[in-house]
């Protein structure tokens, strides 16, 4: 029999499983459930994206394994979207990737950039995969509560001294899932200067 590494049996358990298995408990009881939970349709598919698909799945120059580093045209486009949307230019070679989904991103992104015992950043409530992520990568997580009365933003001031100064990644997202909070230029500002 197989064996799991230790460092998959010190991944907590993932939020949304635990989530799913509630949900299923509850319908098990009879209860009606109205799911605002993740981001997956419960409606068809539309007609035309099928039939899109379809098209694409029947184009010879999609019967093969796409470049290692994604397709160029696509990440010349997204640096070109990235400036004309925030001012920001990017190198298409070197400062965009393309990836399967934001989970694996941030899961990677821990893994590139987190040496065993390193700390990481992140706030309460987040999306799971930066605890677990960091948690794979043996790193160390840090929280940082998001309070109503603080406007859901992470108070970088009570982060202590060690862990601030010796952190690797602090992780961000705004506007904010689940709080849906802004953080506005001078949060970025300061979070800047924090870094």
């Amino acid at each position: 029999m197989f064996k799991l590494a230790e460092r998959i049996k010190q991944l907590p358990p993932y939020l949304f499983k635990e989530i799913d298995q509630k949900k299923k408990e509850i319908a098990a009881k009879g209860v009606d459930i109205i799911d605002l939970g993740i981001g997956d349709p419960d409606l068809p598919t539309p007609p035309n994206i099928i039939e899109a698909m379809v098209q694409a799945v029947r184009e010879p120059a999609n019967h093969h394994y796409p470049s290692y580093s994604g397709m160029e045209d696509f990440k010349i486009a997204i640096a070109k979207w990235y400036e004309t949307r925030f001012s920001v230019k990017l190198d298409p070679a070197s400062e965009v990737i393309a990836l399967i989904g934001a989970k694996e991103g941030i899961a990677n992104f821990s893994l590139a950039f987190l040496n065993p015992g390193d700390y990481a950043l992140i706030p309460a409530p987040a999306y799971p995969v930066y605890n677990s992520g960091t948690h794979f990568a043996g790193g160390r997580p840090y929280v940082l509560p998001l309070y109503k009365e603080n406007n859901f933003l992470p108070d970088l001031a009570s982060i202590p001294d060690e862990i601030a100064h010796t952190a690797t990644i602090l992780w961000l997202n705004y506007p904010n899932n689940p709080t849906a909070a802004v953080a506005d230029r001078h949060f970025f500002e300061d979070v800047v200067t924090f870094a």
